[in-house]
């Protein structure tokens, strides 16, 4: 029997980044010439679009241990960049990814999605004003300042 998969692989639609331009959500990854691979997951309530990216160097992340892209970079997926896409609307082609890559993220699915709800869960912490300067770090460049009303934060 065929499991159902819990993420998907897509691209970012024109009309996500239209609604959500680099002017008023300047933390939001946007690259016209080479748009970002996402993976979209569902937290609670909310599909969350989590980009890939070659050159992560930060902690707020799952860093791939395999790839076969050639790059001296270290890949992975952003939390700290994670957008909500509620939308049907916003969320575009399907994407594929570096094989080795697509193999670690179906063995580590379970284990991502589980990081990225401590991630997401720390960030209600800090946006209620009760994270500690460490903490607080972590979400200085977050997008999900740009999601309160999906995440159910009150201002």
């Amino acid at each position: 029997m065929k499991t159902k998969k819990i993420y998907e692989l897509h691209y970012l639609s024109a009309e996500f980044y239209n609604k959500y331009n680099t002017s008023e959500y300047p933390e939001i990854e946007h690259k016209i010439q080479r748009p970002y691979i996402v993976l979209l997951i569902q937290v609670d309530n909310n599909t969350f679009a989590l980009p890939l990216r070659t050159n992560i160097k930060h902690g707020n992340c799952y860093k791939f241990q395999y790839s076969s892209r050639p790059t001296d970079s270290i890949t992975g997926i952003d939390f700290s960049k994670a957008v909500i896409v509620n939308e049907a609307s916003y969320i575009g082609e399907a994407a594929e990814i570096d094989n080795k890559e697509y193999v670690e993220l179906n063995d580590r699915i379970a284990f991502i999605v589980s990081k990225f709800r401590t991630y997401v869960k720390g960030y209600y912490t800090y946006a209620a004003g009760k994270a500690n300067e460490y903490q607080a770090k972590r979400y200085k460049y977050t997008t999900l300042k740009y999601f309160h009303e999906e995440l159910g934060i009150s201002e």
